[in-house]
């Protein structure tokens, strides 16, 4: 049954097969009044040129630092109805539609408390049960000192040694609290230093491990505005404590899985295989 829930997210041109998988689990689940996977024509001319730049200077990582994930929000925002719900979800998500539940609840508690994201804190009780060790991680561990001192957050603050959230899935109700997130997000991604791996002027906690596009600062203007949030291990993998690898089995009847399944086509395939094959052999020459 089609509710006030919409859906959208982003791909490169190079991920044609990740569209066809993402889509598809989403019109199974039967739930979005609209779905829109937007594609680099979509996006302006000036937001295309931004992200070439950056990937011609700094790589490919999350195609230009995520920089885009902000306007394609805001712009499908324009096309629904107010007070409707959007969920963001990268492409890389699969879609269970055997959680569609736990889907339902999500929208119900976005449409109480205007937004809904994901941290990387302790699980649900529910999910203790499971021989599992879940991903907790810091603010500290991902944000760089930069990124701290641009939203004037010290190291004695709770947001700074909070949990992260993370920016790969989310819910926002279209409405004035979303619109001055997305642009207060916006502003700040204007700055590429607090986005990228670049060396920080302030200091980074000893435990930084490094970042993560804009997801830091992301998570900082969430918790500034004291947006709603759940475990992200309702979302992302565990690891078996005995040494068996990542699980699943404990997102059975949830619905989004942070599997960054990103499938190429043919040719960029070639490419890929050919440039490990080439770091391997590099990697013994040394």
């Amino acid at each position: 049954m089609k509710t006030n829930l919409f859906l959208c997210s982003f791909a490169s041109s190079d991920l044609n097969l990740s569209v066809e998988r993402f889509v598809a689990q989403a019109k199974k689940l039967n739930i979005y009044s609209g779905i829109k996977v937007f594609r680099t024509k979509d996006l302006s001319d000036e937001l295309n040129n931004r992200i070439n730049r950056l990937i011609k200077e700094k790589g490919r990582y999350l195609y230009g630092y995520e920089i885009w994930k902000q306007k394609i929000i805001s712009e499908y925002l324009k096309n629904i109805p107010d007070n409707a719900i959007l969920q963001y979800s990268d492409i890389g998500c699969h879609l269970n539609d055997s959680g569609i539940k736990r889907l339902n609840d999500y929208v119900s508690i976005t449409e109480k408390n205007n937004m809904l994201v994901f941290a990387y804190e302790d699980p649900p009780e529910n999910m203790k049960v499971n021989d599992y060790n879940f991903q907790v991680n810091k603010e500290y561990n991902y944000t760089k000192g930069d990124v701290f001192k641009y939203f004037n957050v010290n190291p004695e603050s709770e947001i700074y040694n909070s949990p992260q959230i993370w920016a790969g899935a989310f819910f926002m109700k279209k409405c004035d609290f979303v619109l001055n997130i997305l642009d207060t997000w916006q502003k700040a991604c204007n700055h590429i230093e607090l986005l990228d791996e670049s060396e920080s002027i302030f200091a980074n906690h000893p435990e930084f491990i490094g970042m993560r596009g804009s997801q830091g600062v992301f998570s900082i203007i969430c918790k500034l505005n004291n947006v709603s949030r759940l475990s992200a291990s309702e979302c992302e993998w565990a690891e078996g404590k005995d040494g068996s690898g990542r699980k699943w089995s404990h997102l059975k009847h949830y619905p989004i899985l942070a599997k960054r399944d990103l499938k190429y086509g043919l040719i960029k395939r070639f490419f890929n295989r050919q440039k490990k094959n080439i770091n391997r052999f590099l990697k013994k020459l040394k």
